[in-house]
């Protein structure tokens, strides 16, 4: 199995990019799968994708040698699924109908990039060959991979695991074996949230303690294989105006991660030579705007070639489309040209 993980700013074509590697993919006879963590679901327009599924496979005409699928992210429905894949089965009904989950999972701040690694591991026990993930179109990307490995550390610290694994035990002896300060704590903790609350929130955790644990020890493998070269490459989207300052943002950030930048496209280039023809008035004003624009986005892929050719093993050029990628039929004329 390999993984693709793109990464770039907004508005740069990186979900079309994606999603038209994963095409190509399927059309070479891969089974690729393009995952969106991208919280706009460009993905689902770009190929018609419909509500309601983990993925699906998307149909192609004429047939590929290989299969097409598209995921989007779903944290609550990633999240239910880690509870019935690693919940113990006494506990399962009852963590999914607890008060305190659907907060979790609706609106706890992470949950976007935590079910994210947790989303890849699941789809990387399904037969897929090819993974290619289409993270969100903004700097903080990268956070799908810092975030896991905070909430391990987290999850793994004695204090988590101490209060976790003997709420019960407390609970049922007024809590005075763990000393006076411990019970100063909660109490004024409980004062603030009141006892109700803070009983539901021990009684989750202490249900959902060992999935967290299981989470843990699946993002820090997730991760590492994202780490691994021989699985695992990073390629960057941008366009020739935020070029360098893509570059070089990318470079650091991934290099500060032990990571590196594979490749990275160029997208939405105006290469296309003007032609010879005579223009006048209009006509010849436009051309020379056009030229202009020509040489500005041919000049910063030269500088950027200068400057990270040596870094990035490969640059590439896209040409920009006629309009709008949508739909299969557009994605193909892309495919062509990565």
């Amino acid at each position: 199995m390999k993984i693709i993980v793109y990464l770039g700013t907004g508005g740069v074509g990186k979900t079309s990019v994606a999603a038209a590697t994963a095409l190509a993919q399927a059309r070479a006879g891969v089974k690729s799968l393009v995952l969106t963590i991208d919280p706009s679901l460009r993905l689902r327009t770009a190929l018609h994708l419909k509500d309601g599924k983990l993925e699906q496979t998307v149909p192609l005409d004429p047939p590929a040698k290989g299969e097409l699928w598209a995921a989007l992210l779903d944290v609550r429905a990633t999240l239910d699924e880690a509870v019935r894949l690693y919940g113990k089965p006494n506990t399962v009904d009852r963590i999914l109908n607890h008060p305190i989950y659907a907060t979790i999972a609706d609106s706890l701040v992470g949950m976007q990039e935590l079910m994210a690694i947790e989303r890849i591991d699941q789809l990387s026990k399904r037969g897929f060959e090819q993974i290619i993930v289409d993270t969100a179109p903004s700097r903080h990307a990268l956070e799908f991979l810092d975030k896991p490995m905070f909430f391990s550390e987290l999850a793994e610290s004695g204090w988590v695991k101490l209060v976790g694994r003997t709420y019960k035990f407390v609970a049922g002896t007024g809590m005075m074996t763990l000393g006076r300060k411990t019970v100063d704590l909660y109490a004024r903790v409980e004062s603030i949230l009141g006892a109700t609350l803070v009983r539901q929130v021990l009684d989750f955790y202490a249900l959902f303690v060992s999935i967290a644990e299981g989470y843990s020890e699946r993002a820090r493998k997730t991760v590492a294989l994202l780490k691994d070269p021989a699985v695992t490459e990073f390629r960057v989207v941008t366009t020739p105006q935020k070029a360098l300052r893509d570059a070089r943002f990318f470079t650091d950030a991934l290099t500060a991660r032990h990571f590196r930048v594979n490749r990275l496209y160029v997208n939405r280039v105006w290469d296309v030579p003007p032609g010879a023809e005579h223009h006048e008035g209009l006509e010849e004003r436009l051309m020379d705007w056009y030229k202009a624009v020509r040489e500005s986005h041919l000049t910063a892929i030269e500088e950027l070639k200068a400057q990270y050719g040596k870094h990035i093993p490969s640059i590439v050029s896209l040409t920009e489309l006629e309009r709008d990628v949508d739909g299969i039929e557009a994605l193909e004329k892309l495919t062509g040209r990565l």
